[in-house]
């Protein structure tokens, strides 16, 4: 069963990899990313032919860009483009938003540094005594979660770049709420839905 998991993770994010460089080349962004401050996060929800993705980056300067982008599997299209640029301040009702301090709430998430999911698998599971042939030996119960949303990520803050992949840290962190990359994963989650509705 463990064996299975860590196949179709890896399977599916294999895929899903290649699958950011045809989004990227529909998108006409690099697959590299150009800013010295820039995340770029693609969310594929397991029960919907979409994936969203967020782009942020600053251009210099202080000058903000988020670009959110609706991509069909379907029909290996974009389906819409919202662009959000931050003003400096307050225009009527709309409140302005502090784009660098919504950046460095990211990077306290240590998403810098988050590994993979799949580099720690082996905490996403509960160990318990068994008995085998007679024997007295340690088994390991493994949670599996596999209907949800699954999120790519990449960032790059100067000379700092890291990619990694996760899914479903709301549920897992259920279960295994002592884990520290869950925990860093649901509150680059909860910054995501707060400030973007992502």
């Amino acid at each position: 069963m463990k064996c299975f998991f860590i196949f179709l993770f890896l399977s599916i994010f294999n895929c899903y990899g290649q699958q950011v460089s045809e989004i990227n080349k529909i998108l006409r962004i690099p697959n590299a990313l150009e800013f010295e401050k820039e995340i770029r996060i693609y969310k594929d929800y397991s029960t919907s032919e979409t994936i969203k993705i967020l782009r942020m980056y600053d251009e210099g300067k202080d000058n903000w860009i988020v670009q959110i982008f609706w991509y069909s599997k379907s029909f290996n299209s974009v389906t819409k483009i919202d662009q959000i640029q931050f003003p400096k301040e307050n225009l009527g009702k709309l409140i302005a938003k502090d784009a660098n301090l919504i950046w460095l709430n990211l990077l306290l998430t240590n998403i810098e540094f988050l590994p993979s999911m799949e580099s720690i698998e082996y905490k996403l599971n509960t160990p318990y005594i068994d008995l085998e042939k007679g024997e007295q030996i340690i088994a390991r119960r493994k949670t599996s979660i596999i209907d949800g949303n699954g999120y790519q990520v990449y960032i790059r803050n100067g000379k700092i770049k890291n990619n990694f992949s996760f899914n479903n840290a709301e549920s897992y962190l259920k279960h295994f709420p002592k884990v520290d990359e869950l925990v860093s994963y649901n509150e680059l989650l909860s910054i995501l839905k707060k400030e973007f509705n992502l």
